[in-house]
């Protein structure tokens, strides 16, 4: 795949264009990873905020309201974890828990425990634990990004 990048200062909006044969995974990839800069509304202190899903690095439903952690901050969402989901699975979203989900590219590490568990080591330090019923939809999307990834690396 051919990308280039052109710097014109006199533009008025900033735009990209996507030019392809057909829909091969690897644009559909670009696809999803233009639809997740969509942004959603965040609730902190009294405050909404504007967040994009890129920027979530989990989700977790507490007391059935669905809180989005980033970096540092916590935000609750208007959303079911599985109406989250649902719109932004493609945005590399899987769930690693009953009531939790993670952002696959804000993982770093991913380490073996005892009974079969993984760990999730997240960008940002943190750790999450990989529920054993979860495991094998959320390997199995990790291997579908980088198979993805390498397909747009050729």
């Amino acid at each position: 795949m051919k990308v280039q990048y052109l710097k014109e200062p006199l533009l008025k909006e900033d735009y990209v264009d996507v030019h392809y044969r057909e829909e091969t995974e690897s644009i559909t990839l670009v696809k999803d990873f233009f639809q997740s800069l969509h942004s959603i509304i965040g609730k902190k202190d009294d405050c909404m905020q504007k967040l994009h899903p890129v920027s979530i690095y989990y989700l977790e439903v507490v007391d059935r309201k669905l809180f989005a952690y980033q970096e540092k901050e916590v935000y609750q969402l208007d959303y079911s974890l599985r109406s989250f989901l649902a719109c932004f699975e493609n945005s590399g979203f899987v769930r690693i828990g009953k009531s939790t989900a993670v952002n696959l590219y804000k993982v770093n590490k991913v380490k073996a425990d005892l009974n079969m568990r993984l760990h999730l080591v997240m960008e940002n330090g943190e750790m999450l634990i990989l529920n054993r019923s979860y495991k094998k939809s959320f390997l199995d999307a990790l291997h579908h990004i980088q198979e993805v990834c390498h397909e747009s690396d050729s």
